[in-house]
């Protein structure tokens, strides 16, 4: 059956880089719609396999070399105004009824999410900043079964990351996590279990190395006196 696909991208989204399309697609599926009015895009692919999938980038988005992978229907992906996604990842949603949810302002470099399982959501809030090579998954992908009685043991947990939350270079985030605002995750930490919020994690496990904190983008000149 032929694939009916809606597109929506306006007079403001507009191709970055001369010879090169803004939306490379593989759709199979009906009702599946990419909306992206007022954003920036570039080389930005859409793979999917599904129905009644729904893409929104709000205006003011900048999207460069992301890849949106979609297996199954129902799924969601929001992102708020302003976003930037700089140089790419993948948005990977697996099964049906998934959601990713990203607020406004928040910028990420290279992001792998992972949303897997029916149902399943991951958000992330507003004026957070992800640096490059992060890994959020929601599930383990395969099953982990009890040997004796042979029922899984390893079901999908949601993620949660609050407002305004740095999280540096090399980090993964694993299901069940909720990240309070305004906190901080060190480069190379591996966040199994949830924070407070103004927290600094760090380490494999990441831990709580200090609560009360809060970030600035910009750097402070001088240190206080």
């Amino acid at each position: 059956m032929a694939a009916s696909f809606i597109t929506r991208l306006g007079a403001a989204t507009r191709r970055l880089f001369a010879g090169e399309p803004a939306v490379r697609r593989s759709i199979q599926g009906k009702g599946n719609t990419f909306e992206a009015a007022g954003a920036r895009l570039a080389g930005v692919e859409l793979d999917i396999v599904g129905d009644r999938n729904r893409i929104v980038l709000a205006p003011g988005c900048q999207v460069y070399n992301l890849k949106f992978h979609l297996r199954g229907s129902d799924q969601c992906i929001e992102l708020g105004p302003g976003c930037r996604v700089t140089r790419g990842g993948t948005f990977w949603l697996e099964d049906d009824g998934c959601s990713l949810t990203i607020g406004a302002g928040t910028t990420m470099v290279e992001v792998h999410i992972a949303v897997t399982e029916p149902g399943s959501k991951v958000s992330i809030g507003e004026e957070c900043m992800f640096a490059n090579d992060i890994d959020l998954r929601c599930g383990d992908s395969h099953s982990i079964l009890d040997a004796a009685s042979g029922e899984r043991i390893n079901f999908a947990e949601d993620i949660a990351i609050g407002r305004h939350v740095w999280v540096a270079s090399h980090v993964i985030i694993l299901k069940g996590v909720s990240i309070g605002v305004d906190s901080v995750v060190a480069a190379g930490s591996i966040v199994t279990k949830s924070c407070e919020p103004g927290s600094l994690l760090a380490g494999n496990p990441a831990k709580a190395l200090k609560t009360g904190i809060t970030w600035k983008r910009e750097r402070i000149a001088k240190r206080n006196a």
